[in-house]
């Protein structure tokens, strides 16, 4: 277990919906962008689409509403990096075009770190398009991204560079060994998802109330008051032996 006190350089979210991003790792973002400098980016698998009950809602006005209120969001947060691939909301598969798509995102941004939701679960479910976003994501970064052998159109044709990700942090996990102290960006958590407000019918207060339950479920083990809790991956893609072998 270990409890972050520095940030990467670098970071860029991989997130399925609008709101994912700022549920799972929003105050962790906006701590090291306000506190370390780091520079962020979110890739938007999704346009959300289909997150409604209102009957009256056209999926074509909803994905618009959407694109607005991610832009909001990650201003509060402090990213104006915001990447809408605009998969249908409960579309996404894992398909050469998507693969390739995050592939692109990796190497133009050239992230020293990717958060996304943890794919694997054994005790619950999770949505579909979590599973696949989160999966695509360290796919892109662990087998793809670093090897010029993988989409070379984009360095031939686009003038990118193959980029290896150092590391990998998963929100949404059942088993998390990393988390990040985010009491002084609790508000910044709760307005952030305020910004999504086509997704959200509780007040402000019933908001920060939710967060701070959730947030401080491990306490005791981590003595923080408030937490985003995440299961860190290595991707170990430094040594030319290690590449050579993997071909």
């Amino acid at each position: 277990m270990e409890i972050l006190t520095t940030a990467p350089k670098r970071a860029m979210a991989v997130t399925p919906h609008p709101d994912d991003c700022e549920g799972g790792c929003g105050a962790t973002l906006s701590k090291w962008i306000h506190e370390f400098g780091t520079v962020g980016c979110v890739v938007m698998c999704t346009n959300g689409n289909k997150g409604t009950g209102d009957r009256e809602m056209t999926p074509e006005r909803l994905a618009a509403t959407r694109v607005v209120e991610q832009k909001a969001a990650s201003d509060i947060v402090g990213i104006d990096d915001v990447v809408f691939l605009a998969h249908p909301d409960g579309g996404l598969e894992d398909s050469e075009l998507f693969r390739s798509q995050v592939t692109r995102e990796i190497r133009r941004f050239k992230p020293d770190l990717i958060l996304c939701i943890d794919p694997y679960r054994s005790v619950s479910h999770t949505h579909r398009d979590h599973r696949k976003s989160g999966q695509v994501a360290l796919d892109a970064a662990f087998t793809y991204a670093w090897s010029y052998q993988h989409f070379p159109e984009q360095i031939t044709e686009e003038g990118l560079e193959p980029h290896r990700v150092e590391q990998a942090l998963m929100w949404g996990t059942e088993e998390p060994d990393v988390f990040v102290d985010i009491r002084p960006y609790l508000d910044v958590k709760v307005d952030s998802l305020g910004a999504h407000a086509s997704q959200m019918s509780s007040t402000r207060e019933e908001r920060l109330e939710r967060i701070k339950n959730n947030s401080s479920r491990h306490k005791e083990e981590t003595g923080l008051e408030y937490a985003e809790a995440f299961r860190r991956i290595t991707f170990n893609l430094g040594s030319l032996d290690w590449q050579m072998l993997h071909r």
